[in-house]
């Protein structure tokens, strides 16, 4: 096997492919992928569910994060969504957009961009080596040794795009950003981001699978910090849905402050929930309290109400608390205790800082020669397809500059 090359990418996930197919777009042949899995791409394959949001058409400025935001930016400047949407075209993947900018493969299935990828990259000559976890990065004079499971491999150029910590099921340990703190580079904490929250598990008991829509607002020592709206999703502990799991960035640097944080929830946006309580009340009389919430909300997520408000189920309907309970039902407060683990979380928060890089090229300011994409950087975006974008650019960016070097040298 052949182990020197003119490039080298440590991941074969969506910024390492990119990065390795932007290279070998400029000159074939010149990159090759370790890959520590036995297949490349499995994190992919189950991004958005299985459908893989791969951008936003219509990104805002407000949903990103980390000190690579102004890089995503300018990168986004020089590259905007018609010309990301151009490089899948490039590479045979249809696209279509839906709600909200939300873009994903026409045929909906994470397994096409996965297909689309590979075989671009197989096209252009850039192999990937799997079970082939880099163990140590090591900076010589005309180039890097890297040493991995797979054997020894040199090159002039290396991009790690090595990815975060979430997901660990599908390989994601963060030992990328571990290679490149040994060498130097600085990190921000990494943290789950784009997770679930967790709450008391005695708030919702018994509602576990109960799926509702409504308002969420994340809530500082009882000051709104954020808000969002959407679909809930309870488990055990756990409150999740895009919506809740929007707010995760916020809540995680604010629980590690150790500030008084709780999810507000609004089960009933625009209804008067107070007369409607008053008058089901009247109506019900000694009938069971249970029977208020009738055609509102599911009947476990009314007991758990019923029991916010101290007043049992079995109770005469017409001795309830009815101002309590319609109050309740638009801000029903949840204590947040933190986030679910980097094992249940869509994206990593934190990684190499951005002051460590330049940010126009994505090369290390502290090893020449040495690049970096994707998420082992410290950058997040909000869900909306963010993430994978920044893997697109980032990964474009990078290997197109290492390419372009190696151009430039030959000339």
């Amino acid at each position: 096997m052949k182990t020197d090359f003119p490039i080298l990418v440590i991941g074969a996930g969506a910024s390492g492919m990119m990065a390795a197919y932007a290279a070998t777009r400029a000159r074939p042949s010149c990159a090759v992928i370790l890959e520590k899995e036995a297949r490349a791409g499995r994190k992919l394959l189950a991004t958005g569910n299985g459908r893989c949001n791969l951008y936003n058409a219509r990104p805002e400025k407000a949903r990103l994060h980390g000190s690579f935001a102004p890089a995503f930016e300018r990168m986004l400047a020089d590259t905007p969504p018609e010309a990301l949407r151009a490089e899948f075209d490039r590479i045979g993947l249809c696209c279509r957009e839906e709600s909200e900018g939300r873009v994903y493969p026409y045929s909906g299935q994470a397994s096409a961009v996965l297909d689309a990828l590979r075989f671009a990259c197989a096209r252009q000559g850039a192999e990937i080596v799997p079970d082939a976890r880099a163990a140590a990065i090591t900076p010589e004079r005309d180039g890097f040794v890297v040493e991995s499971a797979a054997g020894t491999f040199r090159a002039k150029k290396v991009i790690l795009a090595a990815g975060g910590c979430t997901a660990p099921s599908f390989g994601a340990d963060g030992g990328g950003v571990r290679l490149l703190r040994a060498l130097g580079h600085e990190t921000a904490q990494e943290r789950p981001s784009i997770a679930p929250l967790r709450v008391p598990a005695e708030c919702i008991r018994g509602m576990k699978g109960i799926r509702l829509r409504g308002g969420v607002t994340l809530l500082a020592a009882g000051v709104p910090v954020q808000q969002e709206s959407g679909e809930l999703i309870f488990s055990d502990g756990t409150v999740s849905g895009v919506c809740v799991m929007q707010l995760a960035r916020k809540a995680g640097e604010l629980t590690a402050r150790r500030k008084r944080v709780q999810l507000s929830i609004d089960l009933a946006p625009g209804l008067d929930t107070a007369a409607l309580l008053r008058g089901r009340a009247a109506l019900l009389g000694d009938e069971p309290a249970e029977r208020l919430f009738t055609g509102l909300i599911p009947g476990r997520a009314a007991m758990c109400l019923l029991r916010a408000a101290e007043f049992g189920p079995q109770n005469p309907a017409k001795d309830a608390p009815t101002d309590v309970l319609a109050a309740l039902l638009h801000d029903w407060r949840l204590p947040v205790t933190g986030t679910a683990g980097f094992a249940q979380a869509q994206v990593t928060a934190g990684g190499l800082t951005a002051d460590g890089f330049n940010e126009t090229t994505l090369e290390s300011l502290i090893i020449p020669g040495l690049y970096a994409c994707g998420e082992a950087l410290d950058f997040d975006g909000d869900c909306g397809g963010y993430n994978l974008m920044w893997a697109w650019l980032s990964g474009l960016r990078a290997g197109g500059c290492a390419a372009a070097w190696l151009q430039s040298a030959s000339a």
